[in-house]
């Protein structure tokens, strides 16, 4: 340690160059002829990974070194031995070079950039993928079950690939000549139009359909809830069975009453109520408008800036809402009393003022003010000078 230069405030530990040579035979720097330390390592270029066979005696003694904290560089333990991850990389229990984070396959480090590690074996392919233990090329080939096709971008139907254009996978199974249309029935395809699928079985009757795990056809029987019933036109109200003729079905709920529409979960009658969007008025025939995304009776709400307001009497004014019984709306301005006349955005009150070019002026012909006095009386409130 006499010779070891320590520079506290750059490293934990440095060494001259001649002494870090023999102290650290397994420094990439150290991979040159005159190296001797290096003869019983191996160096697989195409690789770009090392392995170490024989662990040299200054290797050894690396090993029976202490480690001091204050003085040494940080050092790792791969199993039971010491290693520096600088220079060195633990790989699956063995020690391999070079060290800074290469990915390990097994015992070896590879680049990532240029090799996969598939099934624990470096493989040497740019831009690949692990198809088991092979490496492809997901650009121009495709993986289907552990085997590799020479197709980009190819569908699997199990092992095997497939056209989807002209063949359709079904369980496994690759049917050829198909449409677009197709669908499949267990590891069969088949044309829905021409053929009917029930429980993984075909029948080519045409207009059959399935209630649970029977077929049966639609003009003779009625399926609820997995069951058939012989009465043609019995329609599923929930468990139940009911006739159109004689009741009513809203979201699951059976009416007795015929000749019922549904508004929401509840049924009413279209010659005594309206229904918008869920909300039932006892006015029938009503206009139903969309305020906010929300449908409404006008004659019962009112629709202000996408809000509705149930008040009678309200109004909008601008994007607000204002009383029309004791307000004036003018121009967005709402002002009190009501029944005021507007000039602009102003309200005034058309018996004393008088509105021109959207100017406000108070008019000489007031009613019940003709005589010329009562003129002198009412200029002689706002100024002597008008009197005359």
């Amino acid at each position: 340690m006499a010779n070891q230069k320590y520079d506290k405030n750059r490293q934990c530990h440095a060494q001259s160059e001649k002494r870090r040579k023999q102290a650290m035979p397994w420094s990439i720097e150290n991979t040159t002829k005159t190296g001797n330390d290096m003869t019983n390592q191996t160096y697989d270029k195409k690789a770009m990974s090392w392995s170490i066979r024989n662990m040299t005696k200054t290797d050894n003694a690396m090993a029976n070194q202490k480690y001091d904290k204050n003085r040494q560089c940080h050092v790792k333990y791969c199993d039971s031995k010491l290693y520096n991850p600088r220079y060195q990389t633990c790989c699956d229990g063995a020690i391999t070079v070079p060290g800074g984070g290469w990915p390990c396959c097994k015992t070896k480090v590879y680049n990532p950039e240029n090799a996969v590690c598939c099934g624990g074996k470096i493989r040497y392919k740019k831009g690949a993928s692990c198809c088991k233990d092979e490496a492809y090329n997901p650009e121009y080939e495709t993986c289907c079950d552990e085997k590799i096709y020479p197709v980009k971008d190819g569908n699997c139907c199990g092992e095997k690939i497939y056209d989807p254009r002209t063949e359709k996978c079904c369980d496994g199974s690759i049917n050829d000549k198909v449409e677009s249309f197709y669908q499949c029935c267990s590891d069969k395809a088949y044309n829905p139009f021409h053929k009917t699928c029930c429980s993984g079985k075909l029948y080519s009757e045409r207009g059959l359909e399935c209630c649970g795990h029977k077929i049966y056809n639609p003009l003779y029987e009625s399926c609820c809830s997995g069951n058939l019933y012989s009465q043609r036109g019995i329609q599923c109200c929930g468990d139940t069975t009911y006739s159109p003729s004689y009741g009513t079905c809203c979201s699951g709920k059976l009416y007795p009453h015929s000749g019922l529409q549904c508004c929401g979960e509840s049924s009413y009658s279209p010659l005594h109520q309206t229904c918008c969007s869920g909300k039932l008025y006892s006015i029938a025939g009503l206009e139903c408008k969309s305020c906010g995304g929300e449908s409404y009776s006008p004659l019962h709400e009112t629709c202000c800036s996408g809000k509705l307001y149930s008040e009678r009497g309200i109004e909008c004014c601008g994007d607000r809402i204002y009383s029309i019984l004791h307000q004036t709306c003018c121009n967005g301005i709402v002002s009190e009393p009501s029944g005021l006349s507007c000039c602009g955005t102003q309200s005034y009150d058309s018996s004393t003022q008088s509105c021109c070019n959207g100017k406000l002026s108070y008019s000489l012909c007031s009613t019940g003010m003709q005589p010329r006095r009562h003129y002198r009386e009412m200029l002689s409130r706002f100024s002597p000078l008008l009197i005359f």
